[in-house]
């Protein structure tokens, strides 16, 4: 080969290893196994993708869902939907230098409410970034703060317990699955702007009879706690929540099984179906929200006559909703569910039915009704 056509050969061959690198370097940051490059200092809280119209246009494929989110009498345009913040930038500590930095691949997965705020718990998807929860206010909709958690939970499950003042929040030690809890005192007196530092936990339980502890809610004196499985039907824990003394004294709050305060074992076992993100009760009815990817649309299942059931799977349904994929967490507060889902996310956002970064409001009796 002559000298001049071997300088053109290695200058196309280089030209072609840029090229084919900058594809994988795309390919690996749309798909959130790198993080992007982060411009902000702070938590976005803007709408991360199209206008509420746009989206009301894209539910417009969901009729039960587009009639209690849009057509409520007395509600006006747009006051059922929340912005979801963080889905550009969320400042959080990085997991492995545990320093502030800003993570650009924050995922949704959790929802939880009470009678001032709104509580979404997100996860890195690079795994690179601390955990966080956002808390809005949930008259407004605006972001209030983030509260970063310790470690990378994937904090698929939230609840807020209103007869102690506690979030409850899946988590996980080691291969052991837990939960932990943050005080409501110390969620309003947290900022992660003044201490860099993750929140203190009040409390944590491991839960050694559940695979993994996957989604949560609280029911009266109860908690529940759920293992998402995408291979047949799973499980739904419950236990009985109570306040006690530690062995040093100290009132903890534990899940009263009789056991230690560092780990419960449930009072009752009932089994649920496959693919399932979040549940909720609602007077005599249980919802079960079921999701799998971006190839299936998603499922709302609601059961009633609970005191007979042990078996929440499909074939027991009394309900079944159509719902766009990636449905995340479902979350009662008086005769509204809150919904949550986590095509928002910037891994997700380009495969949604539509993609949805605002948390939805609906009645309940409307989006059941007959």
């Amino acid at each position: 080969m002559e000298k001049k056509q071997r300088k053109k050969f290695i200058s196309f061959a280089f030209i072609g290893i840029v090229i084919a690198g900058i594809i994988t370097l795309s390919l690996l940051t749309k798909n959130g196994k790198i993080e992007r490059l982060a411009f902000a200092e702070e938590t976005n809280t803007e709408a991360s993708l199209g206008s509420w119209e746009e989206l009301k246009e894209g539910l417009s494929a969901y009729p039960e869902l587009y009639q209690a989110a849009f057509e409520e009498e007395g509600v006006a345009s747009g006051e059922n939907i929340f912005i979801i913040p963080g889905m550009d930038a969320t400042l959080t500590l990085h997991h492995e230098h545990e320093e502030a930095d800003i993570c650009t691949t924050m995922t949704p997965q959790g929802l939880a409410v009470n009678k001032d705020y709104l509580f979404i718990s997100a996860y890195c998807q690079t795994k690179e970034h601390n955990s966080v929860i956002y808390v809005l206010d949930k008259k407004s909709g605006s972001f209030i703060k983030e509260i970063v958690l310790n470690g990378i939970p994937h904090a698929g499950g939230i609840a807020y317990d209103n007869n102690h003042e506690l979030l409850w929040v899946t988590s996980e030690k080691g291969d052991t699955a837990q939960v932990i809890t943050l005080a409501l005192t110390d969620i309003e007196a947290y900022d992660f702007a003044d201490s860099a530092e993750p929140i203190t936990y009040t409390d944590s339980i491991e839960l050694p009879e559940i695979k993994r502890a996957s989604t949560i809610t609280v029911h009266a004196d109860d908690l529940y706690v759920a293992y998402f499985n995408n291979d047949g039907a799973s499980v739904m824990h419950r236990y009985l929540i109570s306040t006690k003394e530690n062995e040093d004294g100290k009132e903890v709050h534990a899940l009263d099984t009789g056991k230690s305060t560092e780990e419960a074992y449930p009072d009752d076992v009932d089994k649920i179906g496959k693919e399932i993100q979040g549940l909720a009760f609602y007077q005599e009815k249980l919802m079960l929200s079921r999701s799998a990817g971006r190839k299936k649309t998603s499922t709302l299942l609601s059961f009633d006559h609970l005191e007979e059931n042990e078996n929440f799977t499909d074939e027991n349904a009394s309900t079944e909703i159509t719902m766009p994929s990636y449905l995340e967490q479902i979350a009662v507060d008086g005769k509204q569910l809150f919904i949550l889902f986590e095509s928002g996310a910037y891994p997700y956002r380009d495969h949604g039915n539509p993609s949805i970064d605002r948390v939805l409001r609906v009645e309940i009796d409307t989006l059941f009704s007959e």
